[in-house]
């Protein structure tokens, strides 16, 4: 009896997600604030055309990445759930080995390919031979980013306070290097190299903390069985599944990366610069709407597999918090964009308030979303968020170029609200439909 009553209740899934939510939104806060802080620092100490060529560099690299990314950190959470909760410690190795895998051979060939294309991106955005000789340079980040099979193992055994702290080591590292490269007065192939250097050892620091936590449970191959010999076919629905999220991580990436390179070769570097900071600030929206994904998904898939009430409970109350949050930014935006881009960045950065209000409504949709997909992944429904997502990316590239070209900049803030806006009602209702006693 005394055990009975000295023992805990286990915590229900929206205290449990709200607390895995909290340690990750501390450590993006504090890694939003120094990541801030050294934009401002670097965009002060560059100027609009000068920042503009490092965000294209950045961004070159990112989408070479992207566009090679199978993200198996879902596949993991997807199938690896079931596995933890059996027990069943010799496939859930297997599981990880297949991801793993895939990690290094994307990892290297998305490097091979960003190293050949660079010189020609590069004149494509009108660098000169020395900002293209940065670019390639640059490209060698990629070899340190082969580290989803990493997340996947962090997110599966509930790893989410070094997941948190994970967060913060790149951001530090910027903010370091790039103050003292503003304050004494750095050309900007120096920013580019502090940028590389804390890319590659934020990466390599999430490599090593998901190599850890496989080490602590699992010492060694169950049963002697040879794990680098998995094959997905041991896991019926993975290949499929692999590639739907990674066609859904493109359609999430591509589209915000190739409209920043376009506006490099549309309207300028300067302008690029000037996009960039309105997205930072939108990215306030836009990042926790990626850590919602991470927390809500593997309760929500627990919770569908259970047949537990709980799963509206989550999806729909984590979007009205998520869509409140991201209206109350709105407007501030709305209100106080002008003041807030002359006194953080300088009255050269004005030209961007007339984007922020768009970007983050964008964002406002963008986090009302998060928990809406996860839970159609969750049911099962990952094909149909790719082909509505793949549409809602033609219709933002479509716009994207229509309105740039008649409003300008202004024109580019519109087209993300709108293609932002048709997923997340698109899957509400989807997920009525599908949820049990949705028509009760």
């Amino acid at each position: 009896m005394k055990e009975a009553e000295n023992s805990s209740p286990a915590p229900g899934p929206m205290r449990r997600i709200l607390g895995n939510f909290g340690l990750l939104v501390r450590g993006r806060g504090i890694a939003a604030v120094m990541a801030f802080g050294a934009t401002a620092l670097m965009a002060r100490a560059l100027g609009p055309a000068e920042f503009g060529v490092v965000v294209l560099i950045e961004t070159y690299a990112l989408l070479a990445r992207g566009l090679l990314s199978f993200k198996q950190f879902q596949g993991i959470v997807r199938y690896g759930v079931a596995l933890h909760d059996a027990n069943d410690k010799q496939a859930l190795q297997r599981l990880l080995s297949i991801c793993q895998r895939i990690d290094r051979y994307a990892c290297v060939i998305s490097t091979i390919l960003a190293l050949i294309l660079a010189p020609l991106i590069g004149k494509l955005m009108g660098m000169n031979q020395d900002h293209v000789i940065l670019l390639t340079a640059y490209s060698l980040v990629l070899l340190a980013t082969g580290n989803n099979t990493a997340i996947g193992i962090l997110r599966l055994f509930d790893k989410f306070d070094i997941l948190g702290r994970q967060m913060t080591v790149g951001p530090a590292i910027t903010f370091i290097g790039v103050f003292f490269a503003w304050w004494f007065d750095s050309s900007m192939s120096v920013f580019v190299a502090v940028l590389a250097f804390a890319y590659v050892t934020e990466n390599l620091y999430l490599s090593w903390c998901g190599r850890r936590e496989y080490r602590q449970h699992f010492d060694k191959p169950v049963e002697g069985g040879m794990v680098s010999l998995a094959g997905m076919t041991e896991f019926p629905g993975l290949r499929h599944f692999l590639w739907v999220t990674y066609w859904q991580s493109n359609v999430d990436l591509v589209p915000k990366r190739i409209t920043l390179l376009f506006t490099g070769y549309l309207l300028g570097a300067t302008e690029v610069g000037l996009f960039r900071l309105a997205r930072q600030i939108s990215s306030l929206l836009s990042k926790p709407a990626t850590l919602i994904r991470q927390v809500v998904f593997p309760d929500l898939t627990r919770s569908w597999h259970s047949g537990s009430d709980d799963f509206k409970l989550i999806a729909y109350r984590t979007a009205l918090i998520g869509a409140g949050a991201g209206l109350l930014l709105v407007l501030v935006g709305y209100f106080f964009g002008d003041l807030l881009l002359e006194v953080i960045f300088g009255k050269e950065f004005v030209g961007a308030s007339g984007l922020l209000t768009p970007l983050l409504l964008a964002g406002a949709f963008d986090l009302a979303a998060a928990s809406l997909r996860s839970a159609a992944y969750a049911i099962g429904h990952a094909g149909k968020v790719l082909r509505l997502h793949m549409l809602s990316a033609i219709i933002y590239l479509v716009l994207f170029i229509a309105l740039t070209s008649q409003m300008g900049l202004v024109g580019a803030g519109w087209a993300a609200c709108i293609a932002a806006a048709l997923p997340a009602i698109a899957m509400a209702v989807l997920i009525r439909q599908s949820t049990p006693g949705a028509n009760v």
